[in-house]
Formats: structure tokens, sequence, C-alpha cells
């Protein structure tokens, strides 16, 4: 029974192609003993080539290197070629957060091994049980949708074949056997979480339901479909708007959305360019940024960031916003300086006149970034540069970038956006501007 129900998984959920080279994650407790022992049984019927890994993590002393020995026996005596990879936990953890520590380390020593045995496949023997204690564990925690479906069947390299069996049927199937395992004294503690709900809560819920581990199942393969549907409807937005290194969303777009999908597509993007997702506090936050009315940033983790500017919604993995600003003298021609948006020259006789050859000799021509207090004038009234940039909808990440040309202490020229009248008798001084993005700026100049 235990053979055929692992046989249906292994199928059902197209863990293992034919011919594979599977490695066995053995720690030599029950669930890893049973998991090698029936991939045994069923070598011959899927073609394949077994190895095992055993991790010792170095925490519990003798007892460690007792279920090292144990590992070396078993495998000996199966005929299984075995890897053995050490890891200090204590050293990396400095004894806090030890269990995420040890599991971080561990799934990277199983990919190592995975590459020593050539192989494709790293089988790890959690059961519908585990599944069971991941599920609440994620519920005490407010966990989404990912966390209430707990693990999966397969992720990347990593197959569970006894996903669909609990605890008790492998104790009953090494029973059968007459097989050997050992028992890590540390599942006893109820320092651990996980201790907590296998030893106190999961008892209380099987008395309500003996089969709750299959109610389990049921609930996480129904919360997979979910899960595929959103992934369905979020893929197509992910693809239109995240380029690169940065995300840029059409807000009028995104508040059409479902408010689920909204959410989902934050966390997704999220992990797409950090590749870690987001918690609930910064999803929030973020939703608030999307409704508020003009320039708004967010700093959601180290070297991501979120903007809110005009129609969009930016996330990035640039920092942006108010530069240290810059400004230079123009005291001989040609003069040509670099900035984030492109190259501007000043040149003798060539480009939009802006000041006679006096002007230079006087050294009032200043090419600068914008300041907090700087007005344009135009025929009749003047206006703040930062409401005209504002109406021109230039972002707010780009305005401190923008190259001002400054003579005698009036703004003459902005690329693209703005062209002071003078009257300029020849030899005079001409600007011009090659913008590094066509188009950075929608628009035409305004002329004063």
């Amino acid at each position: 029974m235990f053979k055929e129900k692992v046989r249906s998984t292994i199928s059902k959920f197209h863990l293992i192609p034919q011919g594979s080279k599977v490695l066995v994650a053995l720690s030599g407790g029950p669930d890893s003993v049973a998991l090698l022992l029936v991939l045994l049984e069923l070598q011959k019927e899927l073609n394949l080539k077994l190895g095992a890994v055993h991790v010792n993590h170095q925490l519990r002393g003798k007892e460690s290197l007792r279920d090292e020995e144990f590992v070396k026996e078993l495998t000996s005596k199966l005929n299984v070629p075995l890897i053995v990879k050490r890891v200090n936990v204590k050293e990396k953890s400095k004894g806090s957060n030890v269990e995420a520590v040890a599991r971080e380390l561990r799934y990277k020593a199983l990919k190592e091994a995975l590459k020593e045995f050539k192989g494709e496949l790293v089988a790890l023997g959690h059961t519908s049980s585990d599944l069971l204690e991941t599920v609440l564990l994620n519920l005490t925690k407010g966990s989404g949708i990912k966390g209430l479906r707990g693990f999966l069947p397969k992720r990347e390299v990593f197959i569970r074949p006894l996903f669909e069996v609990s605890r008790e049927e492998v104790e009953r199937y090494l029973k059968e056997k007459g097989a050997e395992f050992i028992t890590d004294s540390s599942n006893f503690s109820l320092d651990f979480e996980r201790n907590l709900v296998r030893l106190k809560v999961v008892p209380l819920l099987k008395e309500i339901n003996p089969k709750v581990e299959e109610a389990v199942l049921r609930s996480s393969c129904l919360l997979r479909e979910v899960e595929s549907f959103i992934t369905s409807q979020i893929e197509p937005l992910i693809s239109k708007f995240l380029k690169g290194k940065e995300a840029v969303i059409n807000i009028k777009e995104f508040l059409k959305l479902h408010p689920l999908l909204r959410k989902e597509l934050l966390i997704e993007i999220s992990k797409r360019l950090s590749g870690k997702g987001l918690s609930k506090e910064k999803v929030d936050s973020l939703l608030k940024l999307s409704k508020k009315e003009g320039f708004g940033e967010l700093h959601l983790r180290e070297n991501l960031y979120a903007y809110k500017e005009q129609e969009n919604l930016i996330i990035t993995k640039e920092k942006k916003g108010k530069t240290l600003g810059f400004e230079y003298t123009v005291e001989k021609l040609p003069f040509e300086i670099e900035t984030q948006l492109g190259k501007l020259k000043l040149l003798l006789n060539k480009g939009t006149p802006i000041a006679s050859l006096s002007e230079l000799s006087r050294k009032a021509i200043i090419v600068r970034s914008r300041k907090p207090k700087d007005k344009l004038k135009f025929k009749g009234f003047s206006k703040s540069l930062k409401k005209f940039l504002i109406e021109k909808k230039v972002p707010a990440t780009l305005r401190w970038e923008i190259p001002v040309v400054e003579v005698s202490g009036e703004i003459v020229f902005i690329p693209n956006l703005y062209a002071r009248e003078r009257e300029v008798e020849k030899p005079f001084v001409g600007v011009e501007f090659e913008a590094k993005e066509a188009n950075w700026r929608r628009g035409d100049r305004r002329k004063s």
C-alpha cells in the first residue's frame, strides 16, 4: 500500500522522469529512511540511479556523529553511494535564528552534493504530516495563499515523493520492513515552534478529525489551483510593466485590477527585482503610495525603492530623487558637459542663441541643476520652475538632473522645455542638446 501510494504521487506530480539520477536527502530519521527504501523498491520500475546525501549540522555533538555513522552503515549495507556534507550552523548563526540558518545551509549543501553526484533531483522526506505542521505554523503568522498551501511536491530540483503519506503510514511501513532508523532528540524539545505544533496542537486536531492530513492535502490542492490562476492573470502584467531593473506601472490600469491581483503583482515584482517578496506592511504602504497626490517615495528594502510620479508607480533597484546638484561657470567655447539626461554644448554662432560674447567674457553664463526658488519669465508674467515642470509632466526623479542655462542671473534655456527669447547679435553663444534617450521629455519648447 505504501509503495503504491508513493508511486501514485510520483506519477500524479511528474516528480521523477524515467532514467533520472536521484539523490536522497538522508538524515537517518524514519521519513528519510522510508524514502530511500521505497525508492529502492521502485528503482527498476523507474530506471533510477540512486545516491544519498547526509548533511551533518554539527549541532548535537556526539548525537550528530552517531547520525552520520548510522547513515554510512545503512548506505553501505544497501550498496547506495553516499555523500556527506558538514555545515557549521553554530558559527554561522551565532546562536540566533538557528532553525533558519540550518535550513539555508542544508539546502545549499544539498545542491552542492547534487552537482557532485551529477544528478537531476534531490528527494526530500517531507510527508503530509509535515505539510500539516507547516500550514498551521504559517496560519499563526498571518500567511497568504502560498503559506496556506504549504510546500510543493516539486520545487526546482527538490522533489517530495512522500507528499501524500502521513507519518503514521511511514512508521507502519518501516515496521513491516523491519527497518532501523534513528531519532533526533531535538524533535521532542518544546523550544522549537514546529515541535510545539507537532506534539501539542496536532493531537488535539486529530480528536476532531483523525484524517486531518488528508483534509489539509485537499485544501493545499485547491490553493495551488487558485495560485495557478492568479499567476496566469499576473504574468501578462509582469511582461507589460517590468522592464529590466525597473517596473513602471500605470496607476489607472493598476487601480482597475482586483485588490488581490494588485497585492500579488507588487509582491511578484519585488521577487523578480530583489529575490524577496514584501511584507503585508510594505504592500499596504505601496498601495497607499499609488493613491497619493503628487510625488511620493518609499524605501522597500536595501536596493529596492518605489516612487509615485505623475501617472506611474515605479519600483526600481536604483535610488533616485534629489542629487547633490551641479554648477559650472562657462569661460570659453566650445563648452560641453555630460549630464544624466544627455550632452549639452555651448558653441560659437551655432545652435539656439542665448547670450552675447561679452556676457561670456563677464563669466555671466552658468550651466547648473535647478534650485528651489528658480523662476521662469514669460511675456507679461513669471512662473516658478517647479510649477512649470509639474505642468510639463516632468517626473520628479528627473527634475534635479535637468541642466539649466542661466545668463546674467536669469534662466534662458532648459533642453526640450524652455528657451527665453533674447536680443542677441553675432557673434553669439548658442546652445545644443543631445538627449541620451530620444524624447525623454514629451512636449515642445515653450517660448517666453
